[in-house]
């Protein structure tokens, strides 16, 4: 494995959300899956903030977003990538950009004396998406935010949102043609082909092949690729084997039924694994979606 897998959270990261080394790249990105907006397709510049949300309530579980930044054009951008199959998809990124938007809010005076008037920094949730995302047409890509129902005209721009389900994008190599057709063909499949396409074309695709180079990761970073790659490739073996002999039973029932137990035993199995290697708690949560009191009953 020479290239990083982008589809792989960790994968995404470490190519899209390394600070000094991957704004070229999220710029370029995401100016062209919003081009031809005038605000949110002409990022100047960008910095990458805090992906950690805590909780407002104690003992409560905070949020920890993919990627975060803040834009020139006075955005705040949340990027995810998303590879498992949810149902409920939707409202997770209308729940992740409420959250980014609440947290604005403060009681009292700023350092200027000034009460707080609900003035927003704008939040644009961007989800790229390995599945075909139930709610949504049939669309490589789908914009959404407030909107007049009746007119389709949009109220205000506090909170905007781009769903990209890769499910859609069809296209060959030699057919790409757009900016964005070339970036979404390298975050399917440069993984898979283990090289990125286009570097003849522009100079962003030869810095995103350096950038994912994993030869070129420190070695904690390609520890942590390593790991989430390595436990990416057990999970899918047990889910395919595990899909494979419910359907062998021929029993719809015992699909769902044998798929939820074994993954749920075998998420189980990767943290203990993981807790018994040191790995953080967080990167577990991570990876298998288990909840940090999962975890800890773990120990």
């Amino acid at each position: 494995m020479k290239i990083i897998d982008p589809l792989l959270d960790e994968g995404f990261k470490l190519v899209f959300g390394r600070e000094h080394v991957s704004e070229p790249l999220l710029l370029k990105l995401l100016n062209s899956i919003f081009a031809g907006d005038p605000e949110l397709g002409n990022i100047v510049s960008l910095r990458f903030t805090n992906t950690e949300h805590p909780n407002e309530q104690i003992g409560g579980r905070g949020l920890r977003y993919d990627i975060t930044c803040t834009t020139s054009s006075g955005h705040k951008f949340i990027v995810e990538m998303q590879k498992g199959e949810q149902k409920h998809l939707i409202e997770r990124s209308e729940y992740y950009v409420s959250r980014a938007i609440a947290s604005q809010g403060f009681k009292g005076k700023d350092e200027e004396n000034h009460n707080w008037d609900f003035s927003l920094t704008p939040v644009v949730g961007v989800f790229i998406c390995n599945f075909k995302v139930p709610g949504l047409e049939e669309d490589l890509l789908t914009y959404g935010g407030i909107c007049n129902l009746r007119t389709g005209k949009p109220i205000g721009r506090s909170q905007c949102y781009a769903y990209i389900q890769l499910p859609y994008f069809r296209k060959e190599e030699e057919e790409c043609e757009s900016l964005l057709d070339k970036w979404i063909f390298n975050i399917k499949y440069m993984g898979i082909r283990q090289s990125v396409a286009f570097k003849a074309d522009n100079e962003i695709f030869n810095y995103l092949d350096n950038v994912s180079s994993v030869a070129a990761l420190n070695s904690d970073d390609r520890h942590l690729y390593e790991s989430a790659l390595r436990y990416a490739r057990d999970y899918n073996a047990i889910m395919a084997t595990a899909k494979e002999k419910a359907e062998a039973e021929g029993m719809q029932r015992g699909l769902q039924k044998g798929m939820q137990e074994g993954e749920l035993k075998e998420k189980y199995r990767i943290a203990r694994e993981m807790l018994q290697q040191g790995v953080s708690r967080d990167f577990i949560c991570n990876i298998t979606k288990l909840t940090m009191e999962d975890i800890e009953s773990l120990l």
